[in-house]
């Protein structure tokens, strides 16, 4: 009797691990991509850029000093008005507001980010149904249910 059971654990090893040979391509995981976030940071520069709009404004009041000839014996202020003006420069990508008295820019830099997405999608793994392992439990035997620890095929019903 004990060699009939261990032939028919025999026969039952080899028919799981055919069924399991024969369905090991079934099926793949589903696997998310992979999304790749780059950042660019471009420079543009804009050298003597001209005004497109000039507009004159109110003139301040500025005291300034009259400087006399060294054999004068005093020196003297006066209150000048100097003109003032606000310039406006503006390009494809940029505007600036510049005022005081000669308003002018001498360079203008602009960074401007810009974000490149790229997605990665990863090859699917196999999922295999059958395997092989080491598994501890209770089995029936001729004796009747008892533990065991050996050798065992597996089925895989559901992956967490």
């Amino acid at each position: 009797m004990k060699a009939s059971s261990a032939v028919w654990a025999a026969a039952l090893f080899a028919a799981g691990f055919a069924a399991g040979y024969g369905l090991r391509g079934s099926g793949g995981v589903a696997v998310r991509p992979e999304v790749r976030v780059i950042t660019l940071r471009d420079t543009v520069t804009v050298a003597e850029p001209a005004p497109v709009e000039v507009r004159y404004l109110k003139p301040d009041t500025v005291r300034l000093a009259i400087v006399a000839p060294t054999d004068s014996a005093g020196q003297d202020s006066a209150y000048v008005g100097l003109p003032r003006s606000q310039a406006v420069f503006e390009g494809e990508s940029y505007r600036a507001y510049v005022s005081g008295y000669k308003p002018r820019l001498d360079s203008l830099a602009l960074f401007r980010s810009t974000a490149a997405v790229s997605v990665v999608q990863p090859e699917a793994r196999r999922e295999r149904r059958f395997s092989v392992g080491l598994q501890a439990g209770y089995g029936i035997t001729p004796k009747g249910l008892q533990p065991y620890i050996g050798l065992g095929i597996s089925v895989t019903l559901a992956r967490f």
